[in-house]
């Protein structure tokens, strides 16, 4: 259990939440059987308690929603709101005992769920992903390893992987300590504006005109 999964206080953050939640409500993403990924950062923690009122207000259930397994994602399995968990890893306790515990929380592996060449590569048949990104360009290219320094500081994991989704979200402020994060140009790149669909951040929805 660590920070990374305490749901964000900060106002800016959660105005960008509920534009994720709402540009997956309005642009058609959220109906009946739909699948979605979202991270343990705070803002992916509020998206979720946002996109679970949606979903219950308009009585609408996901297939499955891919892990990274919290607390949030199993209170969605457990109430009905999605039919499968498909866990990568489990970030708190409440994940760890849901593995245990309900049949439909699953254990993958990520040389499964992001083999471009495997039968089980989830990736591809996400509806809709949601990411964060270090920089993003005004050509929507994104940065997810380093700072504007140039200092690598992240490990990349299945970022690059989770490009391949239907619908990519990049859910950033527009800065952090004083550090703008809308660049003319990325300090590095990791993965191309083509693959971006959308850039969320507290000043509003910016979606690719590619």
């Amino acid at each position: 259990i660590s920070g990374t999964t305490m749901l964000t206080k900060s106002p800016d953050r959660l105005l960008i939440a509920e534009y994720i939640a709402q540009f997956v409500e309005e642009a058609g993403i959220m109906k009946d059987g739909f699948s979605f990924q979202a991270g343990a950062g705070g803002i992916n923690l509020a998206f979720l308690e946002n996109i679970k009122r949606r979903m219950k207000e308009r009585n609408i259930k996901a297939k499955f929603v891919r892990g990274g397994s919290t607390k949030y994602l199993v209170d969605m399995l457990e109430e009905g709101l999605t039919e499968f968990i498909l866990d990568g890893q489990s970030f708190d306790l409440e994940g760890v005992r849901s593995l245990r515990e309900n049949s439909n929380h699953l254990n993958t592996s990520p040389f499964t769920s992001y083999n471009f060449h495997g039968k089980g590569n989830f990736a591809s048949m996400l509806d809709v992903v949601i990411l964060g990104a270090t920089e993003v360009d005004i050509n929507f290219n994104a940065n997810v390893v380093t700072h504007s320094d140039g200092y690598l500081l992240h490990g990349i994991g299945g970022w690059q992987d989770c490009m391949y989704a239907k619908c990519v979200i990049l859910a950033v402020p527009s800065f952090r300590d004083r550090v703008p994060i809308i660049v003319d140009e990325v300090t590095t790149l990791c993965a191309p504006g083509e693959m971006v669909d959308v850039v969320i951040t507290e000043r509003g929805i910016a979606i690719n005109p590619v």
